[in-house]
């Protein structure tokens, strides 16, 4: 897509049209779309020559709109004709059941397709729907490789081919193996429950290097996860998101909003770049005020004691369930405007989303967050109806009112989604981890009861030491050289919070847990323009949610030394965490 979109760019084009995507996928030797072209007799050349000659037949199109000297980078968005092709794309893949959308779908779409010129010249070419989906079980019944190598293209014109099958599963898996064991990489088994070694690894060995499994960039040292956040070469969305269509968006993850086929949507503020991040952002920052954030304090007290008060007549909690998942919910449905009621059924619907943000979540997980989004949606609109005719004190309502700035109502929903998830996803861990770390240094814990002055410092030690957000990801806008590494355009550059928090050029004795720690400049909250809006807050809740559990438990201890750790790389927290209270 950005190829598609730097051609129509390069031609004085602000639009992307069909021909364009067909150009991008025929001059790439390595994608699955030529493997398609060449199974079906078409040499990409052909093509490539044939949308040249199409291309000097309209001198409106290269002409383009612009001067030389004012040719945009790139055009800034893709054609109703193109969002149509890939929203065909889309359904190729979901008949197909594929979890993904690749150019072979892209490849099929053009020739089903017969209302444009790009398609047009693959049936000229002799590529029908039929000669694509042979080409498609070809391309899949090699394992998706896009080059063989001499053994089996000496093997499959042999009686012998049957021997392929286990040639290739006994020289790959050992190699993957290696790569996944040896080599080290986050697709290590056990990474979710301790990340910490592997971390101290990647960066000793290779600070900024490239997944030998997953397809993307890993940064694991301080100072260039620091510049990664700060450097606005680093995009969050170079794809221009908000322009593109819903398929295109969902297949990257873009967006948790809702959108509508064919308008201009903006996302939520985490996967913009200026100026639209920074628009959005503004209006949020002048309603989620420090004023606002600590007229709270009451309630959140207020709310922390009644869940204690349920806690202390049992003698033994599961803090996840019992306080650390339902407060936050709490709190931030209440300061948003949603029934505090509901906040069950808003935890499980930001639980379903949290769960597709893996790396490779499954179709299950990926249906869920779907689902959950839809429901969410409905949810949202409704309380957003009441709210409208009886405003409260909240931040809807502040949002709502006739001074802010003029908000989309899709904007308003995917950012008070991101203010729901981010606002107690990372409450809920730093609570659950600061806990266990606590009790799993006694001495820490020692230090605390006898000091509550430390608790400001336990805290910051807490964010630092096991982070509730692990990862962030940036796409490098352009050829980015970091540590003495080059990292291509357009790649995906995941870079490690946690991992920069352990650093020991910066945090002394890195892998101890000391709430005692001075010059604490952690990571976790992220910095630059993304900076953690909710910072405050999730200190705020922690602050009280300690300093009354201490105070009321004064024998807390873990009940069960075993711990499991919930899926996924981005967020880090406990599944339970049973404590003994008496």
């Amino acid at each position: 897509m950005t190829t598609a979109l730097e051609i129509a760019g390069r031609d004085g084009r602000d639009v992307a049209a069909p021909e364009d995507l067909l150009q991008a996928i025929a001059a790439d030797p390595e994608s699955a779309a030529v493997f398609i072209f060449e199974h079906a007799g078409i040499a990409p050349e052909k093509i490539l020559r044939r949308l040249e000659d199409d291309n000097q037949c309209r001198p409106e199109r290269s002409a383009g709109q612009h001067s030389p000297s004012e040719l945009p980078q790139r055009a800034t968005a893709l054609s109703p004709a193109a969002m149509h092709l890939l929203d065909i794309a889309k359904g190729e893949a979901d008949r197909l059941a594929h979890r993904h959308i690749g150019t072979e779908h892209v490849a099929l779409a053009l020739a089903r397709s017969n209302t444009v010129a790009a398609s047009q010249i693959l049936h000229d070419l002799g590529l029908t729907l039929q000669r694509g989906e042979a080409a498609l079980r070809a391309w899949t019944s090699q394992g998706m490789r896009r080059q063989r190598n001499r053994l089996e293209r000496w093997a499959a014109t042999t009686p012998v081919r049957w021997l392929v099958g286990p040639i290739r599963f006994i020289g790959h898996y050992p190699a993957l193996m290696w790569k996944v064991l040896v080599r080290k990489s986050i697709g290590h088994p056990g990474f979710v429950s301790d990340p910490y070694p592997l971390y101290r690894k990647l960066r000793e060995r290779q600070p900024v290097r490239k997944d030998p499994i997953a397809p993307v960039w890993i940064i694991t040292s301080y100072d260039e996860t620091l510049a990664t956040l700060r450097d606005p070469r680093f995009k969050k969305d170079p794809f221009a998101s908000q322009r593109l269509p819903e398929t295109v968006r969902e297949q990257l993850q873009m967006s948790i909003g809702e959108s509508f086929r064919g308008s201009v949507e903006t996302t939520s503020m985490l996967f913009l770049d200026p100026p639209e991040h920074t628009r959005v952002r503004a209006i949020f920052t002048r309603t989620f005020t420090p004023r606002r954030l600590e007229s709270l304090r009451p309630r959140i007290e207020q709310i922390c004691e009644k869940w204690l008060d349920r806690i202390e007549q049992r003698g033994r909690m599961e803090l996840m369930g019992d306080l650390a998942a339902p407060l936050p919910v709490t709190v931030i449905a209440e300061l948003l405007g949603f029934p505090p009621e509901d906040y069950q059924q808003i935890k499980e619907w930001s639980d379903d989303m949290a769960e597709a943000l893996g790396l490779n979540p499954s179709m299950e997980a990926q249906t869920r967050a779907a689902l959950a989004r839809a429901e969410l949606r409905v949810y949202f609109d409704q309380v957003v109806q009441r709210i409208e005719q009886q405003p409260g004190d909240n931040l809807l309502s502040a949002l709502l009112a006739p001074e802010v700035d003029v908000m989309t109502r899709e904007e308003l929903f995917a950012n008070s989604v991101l203010l729901l998830a981010a606002g107690h996803e990372t409450t809920t861990n730093l609570i659950g981890n600061g806990m266990l770390a606590l009790l799993r240094h006694p001495d820490q814990l020692a230090a605390l009861r006898a000091d509550p002055q430390l608790m400001g410092s336990a805290i910051e030690e807490m964010l630092r030491y096991d982070p509730p957000v692990q990862w962030t990801s940036r796409v490098a806008g352009e050829e980015i050289e970091l540590a003495g590494v080059t990292i291509p355009r357009g790649q995906i550059v995941l870079a490690s919070l946690g991992a920069a928090n352990r650093d020991p050029k910066y945090f002394e004795d890195p892998d101890r847990f000391d709430i005692h720690r001075e010059n604490n400049k952690h990571l976790s909250f992220g910095s630059g323009i993304h900076f953690c809006l909710g910072a405050a807050l999730a200190r705020m809740e922690a602050e009280i949610t300690f300093t009354a559990m201490l105070r009321r438990f004064p024998k807390l201890r873990l009940a069960r030394q075993k711990i499991r750790w919930r899926k996924g790389i981005t967020f880090r927290g406990v599944e339970a965490l049973e404590l003994e209270t008496r």
